[in-house]
């Protein structure tokens, strides 16, 4: 079956693009009248992430915090090639990466989203068992904005999830953060 779309090395079969159509369906927003002119209330959205984790037990434990933040869970995946075409089609404001994963290693999608630039305003955060400095070297040349030892730094990603999902509800600047 040849892909419905192809943007550099990523290709979108039916069924993702089937879900970006759905997406960009427009939902209706309270509006108000002042006078007789309208003006249309947004509410902010929350803050989307989604998660690049093999370990179903560490992606529960990121998915409940999300949703406690205030946040919501866009989207979930144990290998590379699935996330990466996730990613862009969904364009999430974070993304939790893990190294080690069941297909390829968070180290593909980093590059890749790099080097196709597909999701440039997204705060990208590695949480990770490899913790040695050049896992953390490289993950920051890659693209990375946060490096976290899931070992020692799990509560520290949790904080910075809160404190993301946070400034979105607040309205505040889109939130994209260097270490």
């Amino acid at each position: 079956m040849a892909p419905a779309y192809v943007r550099g090395d990523t290709y979108l079969p039916d069924a993702i693009l089937q879900q970006i159509s759905i997406s960009l369906i427009p939902t209706a927003a309270p509006v108000a009248y002042i006078g007789s002119e309208r003006v249309m209330n947004e509410m902010p959205k929350p803050l989307q992430v989604y998660i690049v984790e093999d370990s179903e037990i560490v992606e529960r434990l990121l998915a409940a915090a999300i949703v406690a933040a205030g946040a919501e869970v866009s989207g979930c995946s144990a290998d590379a090639e699935t996330a990466i075409g996730d990613v862009f089609a969904l364009q999430p404001d974070l993304i939790m990466i893990d190294i080690g994963l069941a297909s390829g290693s968070g180290f593909d999608v980093l590059k890749t989203l790099r080097d196709h630039s597909l999701v440039p305003g997204a705060t990208k955060v590695v949480l990770t068992n490899h913790s040695d400095p050049e896992y953390q070297n490289l993950s920051l040349q890659l693209g990375a904005d946060r490096f976290f030892d899931k070992s020692s730094e799990t509560s520290q990603a949790l904080a910075l999830i809160s404190a993301l999902a946070a400034e979105k509800l607040s309205g505040g600047a889109p939130p994209h953060h260097r270490a």
